[in-house]
């Protein structure tokens, strides 16, 4: 007589539990995994100063993102109207047709992208409406450690006073843009555009900074050797990232300043995420 074959399977009485205690090692190990990234996901948004980041760079990504699908959107659709007017031309060609322009509504994804980064923009100005204290303290801290070279130095207090002047002014339109403040419609466009120019002041003025740190790196570049060359490829690195963030600010401050605009809502969008963006990467990447 031939044995009966043996399964190695475990019998149904146990498979059950096996499964379950698969899951739960394989939860363990996933919750193992990914508890450092939320961790540096919580300490990047818990602080006050990476979060408006984030929602910075959110806010005007939604921008760009809804204006390339409207663009798209439109595209599409002309080509289709002028599809159909050339078969027109071809049927009608004794008449004359006279064309008009037409309103192409939005897609719906596009307009609820808009709201999103329109309630985005609000919560961060809401949220400057105390940042006149970190000004002052930026102030006050300028004035017991000015920088040593006199066109930094210079620079640094313009700023000061410039952002100083300019948050006040901002905060007023805000609130007299909700009906808190009993302001004219006229009067609040007038705040915004003056708080926008002391923006762009600003601006312009770190360009100033920019340009005169690297004259000064520069003088004493042949002194750096060693650690201090590789903090100098530090600073390097940083003092880039800064002129990117502020040639993207740049346009749209002037774009801010000025009462009918200069830029499309596609290249504010595109703009404003650079700006937000080259700050927010690194921090990602450093947490």
């Amino acid at each position: 007589m031939s044995a009966e074959p043996t399964s190695s399977a475990p019998p149904r009485g146990e498979t059950v539990p096996l499964i379950q205690a698969q899951l739960h090692a394989r939860l363990l190990n996933l919750a193992k995994q990914s508890d450092p990234a939320l961790a540096k996901a919580d300490r990047i948004l818990s602080a006050s100063s990476s979060l408006d980041l984030n929602l910075m760079t959110a806010q005007y990504a939604l921008v760009f993102v809804a204006e390339s699908i409207t663009a798209v959107h439109n595209r599409r659709v002309l080509l289709k109207v002028y599809t159909q007017l050339s078969s027109l031309v071809k049927y009608f060609s004794g008449f004359t047709l006279v064309a008009a322009d037409v309103a192409v509504p939005p897609p719906s994804v596009a307009v609820r992208m808009r709201a999103l980064s329109s309630l985005i923009s609000d919560v961060r100005i809401f949220h400057r409406l105390w940042g006149l204290i970190g000004l002052l303290r930026w102030a006050i801290a300028t004035l017991q450690a000015p920088p040593k070279d006199a066109v930094l130095k210079a620079v640094a207090f313009t700023q000061v006073v410039s952002n100083i002047i300019y948050q006040p002014l901002e905060n007023i339109a805000y609130l007299g843009s909700h009906g808190i403040i009993p302001f004219s419609k006229a009067k609040i466009n007038r705040l915004w555009v003056v708080s926008s120019r002391l923006w762009a002041a600003h601006v312009i003025l770190e360009f100033v900074r920019l340009a005169r740190v690297k004259y000064l790196t520069k003088k004493d570049v042949s002194e750096q050797s060693g650690e201090k060359a590789t903090d100098g490829h530090t600073a390097d690195t940083l003092w880039r990232r800064q002129l990117i963030v502020n040639a993207a600010y740049f346009p749209l401050t002037i774009h801010w300043s000025l009462e009918t605009g200069l830029l499309t809502d596609l290249a504010v969008g595109a703009l404003g995420t650079i700006a937000g963006g080259a700050r927010l990467v690194p921090l990602w990447k450093q947490q």
